[in-house]
């Protein structure tokens, strides 16, 4: 835990500046959800405290729209209960000294918001928030709403929940080790992006789209079942593409990296690898027969193909050494070497404590 030299000249106040520069989320922001605007324009709160409430606290700096909030503390926030973030916020995470900045024990809410940016935050619920109903991070009806190397860890409900959402895009993150129901990522509504993502040991929802949908070049590990769709929330677009499947000691089944994609909905699939031998090499071969779903012979999305870059190879390398909050921490690392052992180790776990790192399973910031 790190307090910089500024923070402690203001411990306990809040500190707010004027921005005087706007755009659209950030530079190098793809997919639906590029398109928020955040608290570009509005002022600064500088965040000063761990404190779950009060002036200065992450708690307080949310509960204003318009806002750029930035951290002048480091380490875990622990929460009393959910804390929920107001509209057209944008928050820093990036700005934090090192070891950088994490929420954990309860659920960090957007429901009903729209124009939230949120970069480089760790959310980490675990089973010390007693809520099991709720997630890491809820973002249930809100809209414009852009989630970048963040790292999302033991979520009970999901580790992101989103239903009726419009013009999300998920990127550049870590999405790892949910307990409870074991799943990654439940999205529901209209346009939806997951970009450059490395999901880990996740029994299912990795993610479930029910949306209209791009999955470009994301990591999916020890997986029971990994993209899935489902018929019971409509029919729905999905560009898949370039993506990379390696089965671990958990996957039952090694097919189910495709999972519930059935008639009725539309797939465009290019590119795509899963490696299921489990057996420490690096060997994956093509996979884009995606179940018994329309085939489209083109992108629905008109920037899907620009936006993936990279093979499905060159994404397993990139996203391993980039996704996630940076700098990357004890949890992230162990997420990262779970994968590279490419099938020889990883469980799907019941509670973070479990997995054997510091501060209960949460590790240390």
């Amino acid at each position: 835990m790190l307090f910089s030299t500024k923070s402690l000249l203001a411990v306990g106040t809040a500190i707010f500046s004027q921005i005087v520069t706007a755009q659209n989320a950030f530079p190098g922001a793809v997919g639906f959800g590029a398109i928020a605007t955040g608290g570009n324009g509005g002022t600064t709160y500088h965040v000063t405290t761990l404190a779950d409430s009060g002036a200065g606290s992450f708690r307080d700096a949310v509960s204003g729209s318009n806002r750029n909030i930035v951290f002048d503390v480091s380490g875990y926030i622990v929460l009393k209960s959910a804390v929920s973030l107001s509209s057209s916020i944008t928050i820093n995470g990036q700005t934090a000294p090192a070891p950088g900045i994490g929420i954990m024990a309860g659920e960090v809410s957007a429901s009903d918001k729209s124009n939230i940016i949120i970069r480089n935050l760790r959310m980490r619920q675990g089973n010390l928030d007693p809520a099991t109903g709720k997630s890491a991070f809820n973002m249930g009806g809100a809209k414009n709403v852009i989630l970048d190397h963040c790292s999302v860890a033991y979520g009970q409900w999901d580790s992101i929940d989103g239903v009726g959402v419009t013009n999300i895009t998920i990127s550049n993150s870590i999405i790892a080790f949910p307990i409870g129901q074991q799943f990654g990522a439940h999205i529901e509504g209209n346009q939806a992006t997951y970009y450059g993502n490395l999901w880990v040991s996740g029994h299912n929802r990795q993610p479930l789209s029910k949306a209209n949908s791009q999955y470009i070049n994301n990591v999916v590990y020890n997986y029971q079942a990994a993209y899935t769709v489902a018929n019971t929330g409509g029919i729905f677009n999905h560009d898949i593409i370039n993506n990379y499947f390696i089965a671990g000691p958990s996957t039952t089944t090694v097919s189910n990296y495709y999972y519930q994609v059935n008639a009725g909905q539309s797939v465009y699939a290019k590119g795509n690898y899963a490696d299921t031998s489990k057996d420490g090499v690096f060997n994956g071969a093509l996979e884009n027969k995606v179940g018994s779903a329309v085939v489209l012979t083109a992108p629905w999305a008109s920037d899907s193909a620009a936006m993936a870059s990279r093979s499905a190879a060159d994404a397993y390398t990139y996203v391993l050494a980039n996704a996630g909050a940076s700098p990357r921490d004890e949890v992230d690392a162990f997420a990262v070497s779970t994968v590279q052992s490419l099938g020889k180790s990883g469980m799907i776990y019941t509670n973070q404590a479990s997995t054997g790192l510091s501060n209960g399973g949460y590790g240390t910031l």
